[in-house]
């Protein structure tokens, strides 16, 4: 067998190194675990993705090769998932497209990638009764396809049945070149409420819009110094995406519902999301 000193050395300081990680991984728990604590008894939501993505931009901010950003983050929410949400018992369920197993497949593996491995996950057929068990604290999550221009029958016009739910995330958590989940984006709804991590997109929900055309929301919200990313309509409801931090309380809403000039509009925010990470290739 062959051997080196150098190698034992090598491998002896890896071993060291090893029982540090560990060691300051179990301290964190502990210090996660009194968060927690204190969180409850204070009435404070535990998921809160904004200050998860400052965190993640901060470590990426100072992160250096050989080890690629991907694996950087996918230790943290590793860790976030095993912790603080298994720790908690929150349970997520995640949409599964019967007549799509593709699309299932994909949905399920980003909801693992983002939740962590241990965190409960199931299988929900039906939108509106995932959003449904969520809104009754049967679940905590639910991660649902984000919009298509091309569906029939788009489970975000339920959102209007029940007001205390939030887009919190959108899936994938990062973004870089032939990424296979890239094509079945998703987001994640919770009764969690939408907080500023500095760079976020935001959902504006707009309700009882018949006769309003998709030009003139578009207007609107031009002319509330917005620029709609994304917008998709369905029988005078419209789903529009920003890229800015619009909380439910933004005096910008009654601004665009004034813009709208129509009796009975709703327009309210519906939460959003930090924006996606770009990961640097190496």
């Amino acid at each position: 067998m062959y051997q080196s000193d150098e190698l034992d050395k090598i491998r002896k300081r890896i071993d060291e190194l090893d029982n540090n990680v560990h060691d300051l991984l179990l301290e964190r728990a502990d210090l996660v675990m009194k968060i927690s604590e204190e969180k409850k008894k204070n009435g404070i939501q535990i998921v809160q993705p904004a200050r998860e993505a400052r965190m993640i931009r901060r470590l990426l901010a100072r992160h250096r090769a050989p080890l690629r950003e991907e694996t950087i983050v996918r230790i943290w929410r590793e860790l976030v998932g095993s912790i603080s949400l298994l720790q908690t018992g929150l349970s997520v369920v995640v949409y599964d497209p019967r007549h799509d197993q593709q699309a299932a497949h994909h949905y399920w593996d980003m909801a693992r990638d983002y939740f962590g491995s241990v965190l409960p996950m199931s299988r929900g057929e039906q939108a509106r009764a995932m959003l449904n068990n969520v809104n009754e604290g049967k679940v905590n999550f639910a991660v649902l396809p984000y919009p298509a221009v091309d569906d029939a029958s788009p489970w975000w016009v339920d959102v209007a049945l029940f007001p205390q739910l939030n887009i919190i995330q959108r899936l994938p958590y990062g973004h870089k070149d032939n990424y296979k989940f890239e094509n079945y984006p998703v987001v994640v709804i919770s009764k969690s409420g939408f907080d500023t991590s500095d760079d976020d997109h935001s959902v504006i929900f707009i309700a009882h819009a018949d006769g309003i055309s998709q030009a003139r929301v578009v207007e609107s919200f031009q002319k509330a110094s917005l620029e709609p990313v994304a917008i998709f309509s369905h029988g005078g409801s419209f789903f529009v995406e920003v890229k800015h931090y619009i909380s439910a309380q933004d005096a910008i809403l009654s601004s665009i519902q004034t813009y709208l000039n129509k009796d009975g509009v709703v327009v309210r925010s519906i939460g959003g999301y930090p924006t996606p990470l770009s990961y640097k290739k190496i």
